[in-house]
């Protein structure tokens, strides 16, 4: 793991754990792990499967949260059977992990799942300097997704915002021209079926860090995607 790679690793259990209310839930996924929120500065281990990965993936969650001064306690865990299949491990955690979301609220009490998720768009937040464990630093990018709310916006944590709303809405930034949206494989393999030269170039265009149209910035977990316009894949679908 490089440098920025831990960085941005604690950066991100700070703010996960930061905004997380006392008392709430938390399954990584693909981990068989569920821990809860305690207090501010406390986690706690409540189900593990027994097994060594799921048990090696805990040491490496706590030896992260410590790092950024956040206790995890694991003295008192419920340890349960891997008997499922990864595939269905996988969609019954991120079914649970569903269900909690939508239990989100602002702090008026509206449920983040009613928010008008469809016009949220991500905004880059500024850089954020990480104290490393040898002393020194990194800088790394932070990101919000922007949610409408009345006359304002909430800025919302990616990785709650996909959870909520769903890979279709997550996958995809604002620019001048409106959303451009991440293409799925079957939407690649129906532009490279009907182009005149059997062209991605045709149809769609390739993201790294910037929009190669207008030169915005682009989120991360966008970076090395095949894109279009979203009212273009609308009107052909």
């Amino acid at each position: 793991m490089t440098k920025e790679e831990d960085a941005e690793l604690k950066v991100w259990m700070l703010e996960h754990v930061g905004r997380m209310a006392p008392g709430a839930v938390w399954r990584p996924d693909g981990t068989g792990l569920r821990y809860r929120k305690v207090d501010e500065v406390t986690l706690a281990l409540e189900q593990r499967i027994d097994h060594e990965q799921a048990a090696s993936m805990h040491e490496r969650i706590k030896a992260i949260a410590e790092s950024v001064n956040i206790a995890v306690a694991d003295d008192n865990v419920m340890l349960t059977s891997p008997a499922l299949s990864p595939e269905e491990a996988f969609r019954q955690e991120l079914q649970e992990k569903q269900a909690i979301a939508t239990s989100w609220t602002t702090e008026d009490g509206t449920r983040l799942v009613d928010l008008p998720l469809e016009e949220a768009y991500p905004e880059f937040v500024g850089e954020r300097e990480v104290l490393l464990d040898d002393g020194e630093t990194a800088s790394i990018d932070e990101w919000a997704v922007m949610v409408p709310h009345g006359d304002t916006t909430i800025p919302m944590n990616p990785d709650d915002y996909n959870l909520l709303a769903g890979d279709d809405l997550f996958m995809r930034y604002h620019c001048d021209f409106g959303y451009v949206r991440a293409l799925t494989r079957q939407q690649m393999f129906d532009y490279a079926e009907s182009g005149a030269d059997g062209s991605l170039l045709s149809y769609g265009f390739l993201v790294g860090k910037t929009c190669p149209h207008t030169g915005v910035k682009v989120p991360p977990w966008m970076w090395g995607t095949y894109c279009d316009f979203q009212d273009r894949l609308s009107e052909e679908e």
